[in-house]
């Protein structure tokens, strides 16, 4: 199996702007997670590929990670994980509990209700929440709940700023639920329709994102929170690209919504601000 380099997973990341805060041990750890993480959702976001040929690949990741914890890793990112593993004391669930969000992924194209949505996004997003306050070096009794809700955000952010980016790859991610109470068919998503009905379904998602970031507070421990710099980094970007899509009252949801240099240093500013 050919595979791009750590490096080239990491160059365009949103990870990217956190990685000054860490010291190099927990960079080389951070960018192999990551590394893992673009791989397996490149598989199941591959078009090209059958429904059973992805399959095959992620449980062969599935058998890689086994091994990677035994001991016995055979691709030049797993030999790296194995490092990030002994060094920070990773867990294997957490691994396998992103393949199993990357299954969800080829197997369900809609979510009936936001509860069935959030047991996606436990996997794709909550899982590597756990993975980095590992490597932070961040423990606390509320640490699984922070890392619960900071995924839920990020991911419910995603969900906003690419509602018609992942329509052309023949997923809904907006609950059937609440799209149905808003009045916004499947079908206005596939012609992109941009109606009063849809913006209304898009202010409540992302008023459902906004709930998750006010939570995380709550969740913080006040003598550990330098820690979790990196982590209230990814937050302050995504509320900074959340700010964007709602300003633009949702028309920046035709093409993927950005943040500047400035809006990025901004967003890092605000973060370490409350780190402090």
């Amino acid at each position: 199996m050919a595979l791009p380099s750590q490096k080239n997973y990491e160059a365009g990341s949103n990870f990217k702007p956190a990685f000054f805060f860490l010291n190099k041990t927990q960079r080389f750890a951070l960018s192999s997670v990551y590394a893992y993480c673009r791989i397996v959702d490149d598989i199941a976001d591959d078009l090209r590929a059958s429904q059973e040929t992805k399959e095959r690949e992620l449980n062969a990741w599935a058998e890689e990670i086994e091994n990677t914890f035994k001991n016995k890793p055979s691709l030049p990112v797993t030999k790296n994980l194995l490092k990030a593993i002994k060094d920070f004391d990773l867990k294997k669930e957490h691994f396998l509990l992103i393949l199993d969000g990357m299954k969800m992924d080829m197997r369900k194209k809609e979510y009936q209700s936001f509860d069935e949505l959030k047991a996606y996004m436990y996997r794709v997003a909550s899982a590597v929440g756990f993975l980095c306050i590992g490597i932070f070096g961040y423990d606390s009794e509320k640490s699984e709940k922070y890392c619960e809700n900071i995924g839920y955000a990020l991911q419910t952010t995603n969900i906003v700023r690419d509602v018609f980016e992942d329509v052309k790859l023949n997923r809904i991610y907006l609950p059937a639920e609440d799209m149905k109470k808003f009045g916004v068919t499947k079908q206005e998503l596939n012609d992109l329709t941009y109606s009063d009905n849809f913006i209304e379904l898009m202010k409540f998602e992302a008023k459902r994102a906004r709930g998750y970031y006010d939570s995380l507070d709550e969740f913080i421990d006040p003598a550990k929170k330098k820690k979790l710099l990196p982590l209230m980094i990814m937050a302050e970007l995504y509320k900074a690209i959340l700010d964007k899509i709602e300003e633009s009252n949702f028309k920046s949801l035709k093409f993927k919504t950005k943040l500047n240099g400035f809006e990025k240093m901004k967003a890092i500013y605000k973060a370490w601000r409350k780190s402090c």
